[in-house]
């Protein structure tokens, strides 16, 4: 599967009309896709990758599940599209069987099309059940790209720059994050102690005190996987209590299943009162939702435009893949799956961070992590140059991930077999030797993403 990176000229071909026609964010090389098969993905030329990134961490079964294939024919000559006025059986059995894999009282299922759209549900629903006016995300969030959920994302960048007059008012970036890996204080129970204690100051002194919700990633996968302690999420939900606010939970990179329980706000022992969840749960298709309880549901009905509709939320041909994904999740126990082969990944991760200097910390749950690449391991200077020569020589290994800034992640279908985890974790560490070695690539970091670095020096 290790591919040389020499495309045919129909392929380079495809790559220049893409990019004369196409806006869009693109690493280099300019690699076209045209099917997939389980975790691999296959290029127009044929060439063979695993896809480390399941789509964008929304193919928790992977390409082309055969269920889901059937489920998608079915519905295709059945069932595609309806008024959201309306409802139909998938959309029901989905959200039914949903809300048996949360904690009572969740269980009323607001649909959308998008995460972004997921998390702005969840803020109506805020501001509505309390009747208040700020809502307080976490520094180093991301919550999506619309307006009001790009207000709340603190993770800055080109995907920001220029909004300023555009975002909210009634918002404020203040909970600092338990980033233990580059706390000023080495110990991780004080930093526990001194980030909590500047969040309250800062919801105190930053806010109009009608605070409304928290929301935050329980891990924050953009800002740098980090993994807070149970003590530190338990202090977050005591923190929302005593402001009277609601706490949200966006799982939209996060639920179903990879992280080794099914959703990642289990590990903690916390129950928000609004969960959000993003194409994770529905295959890739753009069908997402916001989830709370039947009082928060009924005391904001008709207010803040909810419920909210749309034109595509609880579509048929979505909401039967979902049902049928969800199904299968539980039936196969991919939460089992990955919390026990999350174990054998953070032995091999472990044993490749010790073997190269530049991976400065591995961080995440179950068959979701990431590599923190730094300069060395004395002063954890972030090294996206480095980070971006990882990711362009494990194309070389048949290896397709995503690298931003510093970060690269590891997130395969959740369905990966141990042997192909064995495999993907070989290809990574003979990428990483690649990439130490120093070959002359052809990189531009600060076109690759909208959270991409602004400079290789940064």
């Amino acid at each position: 599967m290790p591919n040389d990176l020499s495309f045919s000229n129909r392929h380079k071909d495809l790559a220049a009309r893409d990019k004369e026609y196409v806006l869009g964010w693109r690493f280099e090389p300019r690699i076209v896709f045209e099917r997939g098969e389980g975790t691999r993905l296959f290029d127009v030329d044929g060439n063979a990758y695993y896809d480390m990134s399941s789509g964008m961490m929304s193919l928790t079964l992977g390409h082309a599940h055969p269920e889901l294939v059937d489920t998608i024919k079915s519905m295709a000559e059945r069932f595609t599209h309806q008024s959201s006025w309306y409802t139909n059986p998938w959309a029901i059995e989905f959200a039914e069987l949903l809300a048996t894999t949360l904690p009572d009282p969740l269980k009323m299922t607001n649909f959308a099309v998008t995460g972004s759209e997921a998390n702005e549900i969840a803020m109506r629903m805020a501001l509505g059940a309390t009747d208040r006016f700020d809502i307080c995300s976490m520094v180093r969030g991301l919550h999506g790209g619309s307006l009001a959920a790009e207000s709340m994302t603190s993770v800055g960048g080109a995907r920001r720059r220029g909004l300023g007059p555009l975002t909210l008012p009634a918002k404020s970036n203040c909970i600092v994050p338990a980033f233990y890996y580059r706390a000023p204080v080495d110990d991780p129970d004080q930093w526990d102690e001194i980030s909590l204690k500047m969040t309250e100051e800062l919801i105190e002194y930053t806010t109009s005190q009608e605070v409304a919700a928290l929301m935050l990633e329980p891990i924050a996968v953009p800002g740098g996987m980090i993994v807070p302690s149970d003590k530190w999420l338990r202090s977050i939900r005591e923190i929302a209590d005593r402001w009277g606010a609601l706490l949200i939970f966006d799982e939209c990179q996060l639920a179903p299943a990879r992280t080794g329980k099914f959703w990642a706000f289990e590990h903690f022992s916390v129950v928000p009162d609004i969960v959000t969840f993003g194409k994770g749960l529905t295959a890739g298709f753009a069908n997402c939702g916001t989830v709370t309880t039947p009082e928060i549901a009924e005391k904001t009905r008709g207010t803040m435009g909810l419920p909210w509709a749309g034109t595509y939320p609880q579509d048929p041909l979505p909401c039967a893949v979902g049902l049928t994904q969800l199904q299968i999740v539980l039936r196969d126990d991919l939460t089992g799956h990955a919390a026990r082969e999350g174990v054998f990944i953070g032995e091999r991760l472990a044993e490749i961070q010790a073997k190269h200097d530049c991976v400065g910390d591995v961080r995440g749950k179950g068959l979701y992590r990431m590599l923190d690449i730094v300069t060395d391991r004395k002063t954890k200077t972030p090294d996206a140059e480095m980070g971006e020569r990882i990711r362009y020589h494990a194309l070389e290994e048949g290896l397709l991930l995503i690298a931003v800034k510093n970060y690269v992640r590891f997130c395969p279908p959740t369905i990966a077999t141990h042997d192909e985890l064995d495999d993907m974790l070989g290809r990574l560490d003979a990428a990483i030797t690649r990439a130490e070695e120093k070959h002359d690539i052809d990189i531009d970091i600060s076109a690759s993403s909208s959270l991409a670095a602004n400079s290789l020096t940064r």
